[in-house]
């Protein structure tokens, strides 16, 4: 699948580029930043290479795609946000972002991830877009529930993760329930 550049306001989401390797390790290899993912802290710089060609092989399986979040005009990476586990004969994939914590509570992911969502529904053909959140990571949950996502449930010891199991909630966000939310803000 192509992915173009989708520009909100202030931010820019475009494809990650091997020109974003130093500032995806500097995002990756912070423990805060890392906490609620499935990945350990990078070490070493060769690990945010590796992850380009992750996403990359991704994209060209159809399989989800990983977009860098910048200043629009600066194109820097200061994020990602994207799909993965994109299944289309069930018209769904679950939704993962990140950010550099220099940003955090300004807006930016609400900004970015509605854009993507949108995106998702208009042209990928979603009807469903999934999120599996830590319950401790409450910043997470109400990024979340701003752009209209229900938590449907509690998934216990959902993923292995750093050496112990975690629960996740689960929340999701349907076509329609975006639609109907779109209808009413534009109202």
């Amino acid at each position: 699948m192509h992915v173009p550049e989708i520009i909100t306001g202030e931010l820019t989401l475009r494809p990650i580029k091997d020109k974003d390797t130093a500032a995806l390790f500097k995002l990756f290899s912070n423990d805060e930043v890392t906490r609620f993912m499935d990945i350990a802290s990078f070490s070493n710089i060769s690990e945010a290479a590796q992850i380009i060609t992750l996403f990359r092989e991704r994209q060209q399986e159809d399989e989800g795609f990983r977009m860098a979040i910048t200043f629009t005009g600066r194109d820097e990476l200061i994020g990602t946000c994207g799909f993965h586990k994109w299944s289309k004969v069930h018209y769904k994939a679950e939704i993962g972002y990140d950010l550099m914590p220099e940003y955090w509570g300004r807006g930016i992911m609400t900004t970015a991830i509605a854009a993507l969502v949108a995106f998702g529904f208009k042209e990928m053909d979603l009807n469903r877009v999934e999120a599996f959140v830590d319950p401790v990571n409450t910043a997470s949950a109400k990024l979340l529930q701003r752009i209209g996502f229900t938590q449907e449930g509690l998934l216990r010891d959902a993923f292995f993760e750093k050496g112990s199991f975690v629960d996740a909630h689960i929340y999701s966000l349907l076509k329609a329930e975006h639609a109907r939310e779109q209808f009413w803000e534009n109202s």
